[in-house]
């Protein structure tokens, strides 16, 4: 399904508590006037992050007029997520980034496995957790979603192995089965020990070793490009 043209137009796109009477919290007040610095009366998208949006002009007060009714997307037809380990230096924190370009509606953060090298203690894990909830906040505005991806943090691998529609990338296995697969999990620079992941479901990415930001893009793509459209 194409985007729509108002909504790819538009100076910028944000999000809003209330579309009824939309206002702007004084972040992203910021990110309008400072950082994309908007002319008066520039057009913007507002959207709730729960499928509906409607088009505004951002006034140099601050203030947003209403410019268009509301509309509604319906949801998709099933979620597809990516699950990672995070790994060392800020590839986590791009691939993050790109999932929510591709269009990914839940990123799962998984806890340390046995060979993972970042480790994070509760406060470290609490503090992440704000900094990915700004990480896809600054994604989904640029890419116009219109419904907000969700992040999931410290989530432990064998709580999610043991859902449905969750498989583990491996490689030598048999390619990605978009249309049973919902959730491809990534694992750390060491991989999984075979016993940690038991008898999940694996799904193959690519012939070689892939890093794990690539591997999460691929396996992001591949789901995506099999969606109902």
């Amino acid at each position: 399904m194409s985007m729509n043209e108002s909504l790819r137009n538009s100076a910028a796109h944000v999000f809003v508590d209330n579309l009824v009477a939309p206002s702007l919290d004084d972040e992203t007040a910021h990110h309008l006037r400072d950082v994309l610095r908007l002319r008066d009366g520039e057009v913007v998208s507002v959207s709730d992050g729960q499928g509906s949006w409607r088009l505004c002009r951002h006034m140099a007060s601050g203030q947003l007029d209403i410019e268009s009714p509301v509309e509604v997307a319906l949801p998709r037809t099933r979620r597809i997520g990516v699950a990672m380990v995070p790994v060392k230096g800020d590839r986590t924190e791009w691939a993050a980034e790109k999932l929510v370009e591709l269009g990914v509606d839940d990123i799962v953060l998984l806890a340390a496995t046995r060979r993972a090298v970042v480790r994070w203690d509760e406060d470290k894990w609490l503090h992440q957790r704000e900094r990915y909830g700004r990480i896809v906040l600054a994604a989904a505005r640029q890419s116009r979603c219109l419904w907000m991806p969700t992040v999931h943090a410290n989530v432990a691998l064998q709580t999610l192995t043991s859902q449905p529609g969750v498989a583990v990338a491996d490689i030598g296995a048999t390619s990605i089965d978009a249309s049973s697969v919902n959730i491809v999990v990534i694992g750390p620079e060491g991989g999984f020990d075979p016993d940690e992941i038991g008898t999940s479901a694996r799904v193959g990415l690519a012939e070689g070793v892939l890093r794990a930001e690539t591997a999460a893009i691929v396996a992001a793509t591949r789901m995506v490009a099999h969606l109902p459209r």
